[in-house]
């Protein structure tokens, strides 16, 4: 049995596509070639924290109501 080390996110297209446009704009202020999925990586490993405290802000915020 082999073990993956890889698996893959379901996201509107909508949503793809935003991530691709930001991805060709640092390409080109980089001058390299910057792939949508090195910003997923961004998002998940450096930003990821911020995301969660954003999250848990938004529950605490709905539930007074």
């Amino acid at each position: 049995m082999s073990s993956r080390s890889t698996t893959s996110y379901n996201i509107k297209i909508e949503k793809k596509v935003k991530i691709e446009r930001l991805a060709m704009e640092a390409s080109l202020k980089v001058g390299r070639t910057v792939r949508w999925t090195e910003l997923m990586e961004i998002l998940v490993d450096e930003v990821g924290k911020d995301a969660q405290q954003t999250l848990i802000h938004r529950e605490a915020t709905e539930q007074k109501k």
